[in-house]
């Protein structure tokens, strides 16, 4: 088992969920510029990112934008990120978020492929372990529909019946008393933001709208979650991206389609042009994902501190047995940030300097964390 802090995302097919990974991880790379953390990839995570930014240059030499032709999750996909001091050859701080095909929500559709049936429990178990459930949300479905047609489309175009399964699912686990004094977030983000939004290098003036219709659409989702939750807290946090940042909806296509059933199906397509030549990416708000799970560890790591100056510690068991155990989220947050998962190495080393340059290097990891945490939201960020 690879110990991490774990984070899913739980939406549709389409609405681009891998690609707000690579925004996430552009945007935490930027906050950690001029520092001495570096934000390290697993090799699969490495190859997948590299290979999604690679299919967006491209359209950018191209000068043609097509957001279907940015490829989405066949597979189930574990990203593993990790924060690292510089130099360091220890795992630092390990995060895994998960993504997987949308359909995969949808029982009926589970039921047809048996690379989702046999990997589903794979995939409910991260949910339910994860300490943020991230909710993506294609803002044009929600901004363009107008005909009583549209509207209608827009439930089954954002699966809103099947992410409320998940979310109160999760919510249910978080309640569960081994994880009831763990922190929960529930992360609602509206992707492709560009056009309603004047804070980026467009002309939108809809940023209220856009929220507005969200707290509609997704009250029920937030109220079956807190229903769920009564025994603790789970905040609940409004994020806005532009994924791009350099892209304008021109219009906003509904196409009249057959589902694999027979039944007819009302479809969203947008079409969508660079707003400069050349174009330049400009994420926003992206990196509030890793913001709010470092304050996950953050605060995690305060109330443990209080709970060992409260109760007298046990001691550990040997370091190879100490690191091959299960450990949940408390131990987690033990043997990353008390210095464990070094001093189970160090422990090895005769070194006084080594042991000293680790501790050095844990307390500028400890740090980066805070910094992160602390650092001020996007202004279009709200805590609902």
């Amino acid at each position: 088992m690879t110990l991490s802090f774990k984070a899913s995302m739980v939406g549709p097919s389409r609405v681009g969920k891998t690609t707000l990974l690579t925004a996430i991880l552009a945007e935490t790379e930027t906050m950690l510029s001029g520092t001495e953390i570096d934000l390290v990839l697993g090799e699969e995570t490495e190859m997948r990112v590299r290979r999604n930014r690679k299919d967006l240059r491209r359209a950018i030499e191209a000068r043609e934008f097509d957001s279907a032709s940015l490829g989405g999750s066949q597979s189930m996909f574990v990203y593993d990120v990790g924060l690292k001091a510089a130099g360091d050859s220890l795992p630092g701080i390990p995060f895994s978020i998960l993504d997987y095909p949308g359909t995969w929500l949808d029982p009926a559709e589970r039921s047809k492929r048996p690379d989702a049936k046999e990997k589903w429990p794979d995939c409910e178990a991260h949910i339910t372990e994860s300490l943020m459930l991230l909710v993506p949300v294609e803002a044009a479905v929600l901004m363009e529909a107008v005909t009583p047609a549209q509207r209608r489309a827009v439930a089954d175009l954002l699966g809103f019946e099947d992410v409320e399964a998940m979310a109160s699912k999760w919510a249910r686990a978080r309640n569960h008393p081994a994880h009831r004094e763990e922190p929960a977030v529930l992360v609602l983000a509206p992707l492709k933001c560009e056009k309603y939004f004047d804070d980026n290098g467009g002309k939108g003036r809809e940023a209220a709208r856009l929220r507005q219709l969200v707290r509609e659409k997704y009250r029920s989702m937030i109220e079956v979650v807190q229903e769920e939750s009564k025994n603790r807290t789970v905040r609940v946090i409004y994020a806005p991206i532009d994924t791009y940042g350099c892209v304008d909806l021109m219009e906003g296509e509904w196409i009249n389609r057959i589902d694999d059933d027979g039944d007819p199906l009302l479809d969203f397509q947008g079409h969508y042009r660079f707003r400069e030549i050349p174009p330049k990416v400009k994420v926003k708000a992206a990196g509030t994902v890793m913001q709010e799970l470092c304050r996950c560890v953050i605060s995690g790591q305060d109330r443990a501190e209080q709970q060992r100056a409260a109760e007298a510690r046990t001691t550990y068991d040997t370091a190879l047995e100490r690191k091959a155990e299960r450990k949940g989220f408390w131990g987690a947050v033990d043997f990353y940030l008390s210095g464990e998962a070094r001093n189970n190495r160090n422990t090895r080393l005769d070194s006084h300097r080594t042991l000293t340059e680790a501790e050095r290097r844990r307390e500028q990891l400890a740090g980066a964390l805070r910094r992160i945490a602390a650092t001020p939201a996007d202004p279009r960020v709200e805590e609902w």
